[in-house]
């Protein structure tokens, strides 16, 4: 079994652009955080990933973490981790704009938990053609449980969580070079977002 660890970098966050949203069925690109978020009622903290090769259909990217409450009060939380692989616009310098020239930055999408249709939303393109996107913000909030019990992640003092994102070996292969965490409350306020960078090592 292949392991490599993975170096992070905080990234810039994505540009979002406005979308028609006259139909029920339409993203809402405001709901989409573009910063990051964060909460004084617990900690991220001790974040790492991992590259494994468990067999020969594909890679997997192994994320961990635990979560630290910082108040004397337990909670209970829902928690999403979305891994990706995304076209890196270069620049001269950190004050031009990218050439957008490919609308699809998305290239690799997989999610944890593994419900790949909570992410889909329906947008129009310039000529009012309806196609599928993908956005990194789930359309039910309370999906984010943990699979050992069913319910939501209760936190208490501190609690270790690990997920892992299968990309499939294919012609046009793309191994996962973005990884979003989201954290939500049980009244579906968002509390935690933060973007990170997937730099491999040499091998």
């Amino acid at each position: 079994m292949k392991h490599l660890i993975i170096s992070l970098f905080l990234i810039i966050p994505a540009l979002l652009f406005s979308q028609d949203k006259s139909a029920e069925t339409k993203i809402d690109l405001k709901k989409e955080p573009v910063l990051s978020i964060f909460t004084d009622l617990f900690k991220l903290k001790n974040l790492s990933f991992s590259r494994e090769q468990p067999d020969n259909s594909g890679e997997v990217l192994e994320t961990e973490f635990q979560l630290e409450n910082l108040t004397n009060v337990s909670m209970d939380l829902y928690i999403f981790v979305i891994a990706t692989h995304e076209k890196e616009y270069i620049t001269q310098s950190s004050f031009e704009r990218p050439d957008l020239d490919d609308k699809n930055s998305i290239k690799l999408i997989q999610v944890y938990p593994d419900d790949l249709s909570n992410y889909e939303y329906i947008v129009k393109d310039e000529s009012g053609a309806e196609k599928k996107i993908y956005q990194k913000y789930p359309k039910n909030i309370k999906a984010g449980i943990d699979k050992k019990t069913g319910k939501p992640y209760t936190l208490d003092d501190i609690i270790t969580f690990r997920s892992r994102n299968l990309s499939k070996f294919m012609k046009k292969y793309y191994f996962f070079n973005q990884i979003t965490i989201l954290i939500f409350d049980t009244e579906e306020t968002l509390l935690f977002r933060q973007s990170y960078s997937v730099k491999p090592l040499k091998r």
